[in-house]
Formats: structure tokens, sequence, C-alpha cells
């Protein structure tokens, strides 16, 4: 009994460790200013003015519901450390609800899935901006791990309303949330099919499931019914329809920031995991039991049927969060299972597991050097070159977001200059897809690039500030092209910069 509780007591001082250590990077990847969803979500919270108008007056695709009330109740001029708060807390727990979910077979693979899951840049990331997938995150791992004791035959008392409750809280943090509880309903339909046979499949899984599908389903409705009702409808950030090549880059963005695999062509990677998915669920290695068929299901459910019907925005490798769950879950498996195997095996998975967490390490600083486009830095170029204020033209609308909350957050004098009226800066975004030009006309006006940003496809935008050339008399600001004109990507997959 002594020995189970001193082992018991080293695990948990373990994952309480990694989990303070996991802390302490989205701390670090938490400061600097609020890139453009970020800053559009301050300024929707704003708007909506109360409680009530967050979830009846947005109406917007760019409102995480639950994160527009903190961003509401601290207001647009809160430091961005405090608005990213509740993402850095459901960040870090959510490394020990991994820990729990890997742990319940193995020991070791509760502790591997804590370091992956707290080092991975994508859930570094996502625990250190001021919107509501990290708390997506930490709901879907806590209905994976409720929904894992069922499957195993030791379901928490009231199960099924927690999971109504999971359902809630993650569908109002994030409404992809839907994908984890759909998943875990079908994976545990599948298993009580292959344990009691299918005439008594559907009703357990009823029994456990229907409060969170209905739960799911409810605010799906209620979300879109809100919206068309509203004087607006329900309004997309922005739409982009399936592009075959930007979906590929996606997935293979997805493998990279999350367990570092990548290769030249974008289609390899992808295509190898959910290969090893599909042999996963075939093959149900008895070392992985009834995690077998759950792995391969979050592995390639979504990216398959995104494929399928040809999903718009399907360029963004945060949509295929339950994939990127599925595919450290298992790694943290095979390596666990590894370290259990004669020496020479020990060893290998031991040397696998530093090799990724230091990947991890090294795409976090890359993660964090990039600071999200550094979307603070045009409002400081135009204090400094005109303290007193300027006038701001955009080459797109969203980018007023970013200006807006700087703005407010530092007191400068920023006007917007629409149709053809005067403007002493443009601020343009920068495609990762095709280049920027360096010098532009505005309304018969040149301007020139003075500065520049890029940064990494999880996060940000790239983007590029000019300057009225009739306004330029001195400095970088006469000198042509802006900084970082010659970069053209970061680590291969940054925004492009100046061509």
């Amino acid at each position: 009994m002594q020995r189970i509780e001193a082992r018991e007591f080293s695990w948990w001082a373990t994952v309480g460790a990694i989990a303070l250590a996991g802390l302490a990077l989205r701390l670090v990847a938490a400061h600097g200013g609020l890139w453009t969803d970020e800053a559009w979500s301050v300024i929707y919270a704003t708007q909506a003015r109360d409680p009530a108008g967050v979830f009846l007056r947005i109406n917007h695709d760019n409102n995480h519901h639950l994160y527009s009330l903190w961003l509401q109740a601290i207001g647009p001029a809160a430091s961005p450390l405090l608005a990213r708060a509740p993402a850095t807390v459901a960040g870090s727990l959510s490394i020990i609800a991994a820990a729990l979910l890997a742990g319940r077979r193995s020991a070791a693979a509760g502790i591997v899935a804590a370091l992956l899951f707290a080092v991975a840049p994508m859930f570094v990331d996502f625990g250190s901006e001021a919107r509501g997938y990290a708390m997506m995150l930490l709901a879907a791992l806590l209905t994976l791990l409720l929904v894992a004791d069922a499957v195993d035959g030791r379901p928490a008392r009231g199960a099924s309303w927690w999971l109504a409750g999971l359902a809630l809280f993650g569908m109002f943090s994030h409404m992809t949330m839907a994908a984890p509880v759909a998943l875990a309903a079908l994976w545990f339909y599948l298993e009580r099919r292959a344990q009691a046979g299918p005439e008594n499949a559907l009703p357990g899984t009823l029994r456990l499931m229907a409060p969170a599908l209905g739960t799911t389903a409810a605010v799906v409705v209620f979300v879109f019914t809100a919206g068309a009702l509203s004087a607006t409808g329900f309004r997309l950030g922005g739409y982009e329809p399936f592009a075959l090549g930007h979906y590929t880059a996606a997935l293979d963005d997805l493998a990279l920031w999350s367990a570092g695999f990548s290769a030249p062509w974008p289609w390899v990677v992808p295509l190898a995991l959910g290969a090893v998915a599909v042999m996963v669920a075939y093959k149900r290695p008895e070392w992985l039991g009834s995690r077998a068929r759950l792995y391969a299901l979050l592995i390639i459910a979504v990216p398959l049927g995104a494929g399928l019907v040809r999903s718009g925005n399907s360029e963004f490798a945060r949509y295929y969060t339950a994939s990127a769950i599925g595919l450290l879950l298992l790694i943290s498996d095979w390596i666990a299972r590894g370290l259990k195997d004669r020496q020479a095996v020990r060893a290998a998975a031991a040397l696998l597991l530093v090799v990724l967490a230091g990947v991890g390490l090294y795409r976090d600083s890359l993660l964090i050097g990039a600071d999200r486009g550094s979307p603070a830095r045009p409002v400081a170029d135009m204090a400094a070159l005109a303290p007193s204020g300027a006038r701001v033209a955009f080459a797109e609308p969203r980018l007023k977001g970013v200006v807006a909350v700087a703005a407010e957050q530092t007191g400068y004098r920023a006007r917007f200059a629409g149709s053809c009226t005067h403007a002493d800066f443009l601020l343009a975004s920068q495609s990762r897809w095709k280049p920027t030009p360096a010098n532009v006309i505005r309304c018969g006006v040149p301007m020139d690039a003075i500065d520049s940003s890029v940064t990494v496809p999880l996060t940000g935008d790239s983007w590029v500030l000019y300057r009225a050339r009739s306004l330029q008399s001195f400095g970088a600001a006469d000198s042509g092209p802006a900084p970082g004109a010659k970069e053209s990507r970061l680590s291969g997959r940054a925004g492009v910069a100046q061509g």
C-alpha cells in the first residue's frame, strides 16, 4: 500500500511539475499585442454592452461566447496578459486532463502525454491567445476521459449530465467542440456494439451521450437562430472556398505544429498519418485495446469529412484540433509501450520522446518570436513618426480592429481614413500564397513600405505598413522596401513578407 501511494504521489508530482512548466511557457507566449481575431473579439464584446448582448447581438463566427463575457468584463483597455488569462489557465489544466486520459491505461503514457501536450506549439498557442480554443480543448479532453471510463466499464456517477455540462461549456467556448462530442459518441457506440451486440449498442449510447448530443445540437440551433433573427444576420469574418493545396497545407501545418512532423510535399505527412490511423483501427493492437478506434476516429474523421464535402475555410489548421488530440495520444501510448520493452527499444522510445519534446520547444521559440505578427508594432511605428496622431487607411477592413485596440491601450490618436480621403499610413495584410509589393499607389498617392512582419500559420497576421511618400523626409522611411523584405517565409511556413 505504501509503495502504491508513493508511486501515485510521484506520478502526480511529475505531472504537476510538467503542468507548471507548461503554464510558464504559455505565460511567456501570452505577451504581445492582440492580433486581428483577438482584437475584433474585444471590439464585439464591448459593442455588445452587456452579457445578454454577447449571446444575442454579436452573431459573428468570431464570437466565442464565454470568452467574450470575460473580455467584456475586463474592458478594451485591459492588458493582453489579462485578456488571455482564461486561455492560459485552461491550456495548463488541459495538460493534466491529457495525463489523466492517457494515464488510465498506463502511468508512463500519462506522463508522456503531459509532456507532449505541454510543449505542443498548437496547444501553447491556444493557451496564450484571447480566444476560446483552449477552453474547448479542456472540455474535449474531459469529455473523452468520461467516455473512456464508461467504455472501460467504470462510468462516473451522473456521467451523462457531466458530459452535457462539458458540451455546453465547450460549445460556448468554440463550436468545433461538436466534433469531439460526436466522435466520442460514435466511439462508445462502436465499442458497445462489439461488447454487447447491435441490439444493446444504441440504447446504451443514448443513455450516456443523449444529453451531450442534445446540448450540442441546441447550442448550434440557438446560435444560428439568434443570427437569423438579428438585423445583420449571422456574419462570417471571412470565407475562403475549398482549395486542395490550401487544405493539404493546413493538414501539414497541423502535423508540424502539434507533433513536429512535416515533409517537403505537404500531402505526404497527412496521407501517412491517415494510413496509420486506418491501420490502427483495422488491426486494433492489443496494447491499444479500445483506444485504437478512438485515436483513429480523432485523427481522420474531421479532415476526411472536410475533404469530402470540400468545406470552405479548410486552410486553418486549428479547425482540425480533434486530429491533434488523437495524434498526440496515440504517440503517448506508443512511446509508453516502448519504455516498457527491452533495453534497445526503451532507449529508442526515450530518444524519440526527447526529440519530439525538443522539436516542440524549438517550434515554441519560433511561435513566441513571431509574436503573432507583432500586431502592436504598426501603432508604435506611427507613434514614432507622427507622435501627435495620424490618419490610417486599410487595405482590408478587418485590420481596423488591430489598430483600434492597440490605440485604445496606448492612448495613440489614430483616425481612420475611408474611401479616398487623405491618409498618412496604409496598413495591408500579406498573403501566405502571393507576394506583397514594396510600393503601392493609393488614390493617386505613392506609398512606400516602411515596416512589415511575418508570422506562423497557427496564429496572427502578417502585415505591411506603408507611408505616403510625400510625408517621408528622413531615415529608413526613404529607403524603399520594408525590413524583412528579403525573407520569404519563417521556417518555410510563415506568411509571405516582401516579394
